[in-house]
């Protein structure tokens, strides 16, 4: 929890977000309060609700948080690689493996909680933009095979990526394994997966 001290204004809204996370990087969040929130921040109890309506939005408006610091890493790991062409997908995957490794309990808590379907959607869009364009950089339409869709080929690449993202943040795999994924031979093999399912083989592009 942040240290007793009074917020400058217009700190607020952020401090509640960081003290969420906070909660929930110390698996705590089912016993976060706002009043005692706000105590620790030397505001009056109706103070947050200026921002917040609830509970539940102060955690919706978290893993909104969540997701644009997410999406940011992302892309900037993909502005890093900007040189190796036609790598964006593999760089993706391994950023997004890497995230999930080092940012367990955030990883779990963005993709985990009850949102409504159009939450839902909103929240994960940027997402599957970000797989179609990288697949759109190493795919046309023609290399796609006969019965698979653009739309089908971003979201078995981003499902085969985020599951073994979860199997990495809920520490269900070894140790190995993960650096296997995240920097050996276990990324090749499941980007090989995904590629003959999706792909022609180049001798009939």
């Amino acid at each position: 929890m942040y240290e007793n001290k009074q917020y400058h204004h217009g700190d607020l809204k952020n401090l509640l977000i960081k003290s969420v996370l906070d909660a929930v990087k110390e698996n705590n969040l089912d016993k976060f309060s706002i009043r005692e929130t706000a105590r620790f921040l030397n505001v009056s109890p109706a103070a947050p609700y200026n921002h917040f309506t609830d509970k539940q939005s102060l955690i919706l408006s978290s893993i909104y948080f969540c997701k644009i610091e997410f999406i940011t890493y992302l892309k900037n790991k993909v502005l890093l690689n900007k040189n190796q062409k036609n790598r964006k997908l593999a760089v993706i995957g391994k950023s997004y493996l890497e995230y999930a490794n080092d940012n367990p309990e955030i990883f779990i808590f963005m993709f985990s909680q009850t949102l409504s379907k159009k939450d839902r959607l909103n929240n994960y869009e940027d997402f599957h933009q970000l797989f179609l364009d990288a697949i759109k950089e190493s795919f046309s339409l023609n290399d796609l095979r006969k019965r698979v869709s653009m739309n089908s080929a971003v979201n078995s690449a981003w499902s085969i990526i985020h599951g073994t993202a979860c199997l990495i943040a809920s520490k269900t795999i070894s140790d190995q394994e993960v650096d296997g994924y995240i920097n050996g031979n276990l990324f090749n093999e499941i980007s090989a997966i995904w590629a003959v399912g999706v792909s022609k083989p180049i001798v009939y592009r």
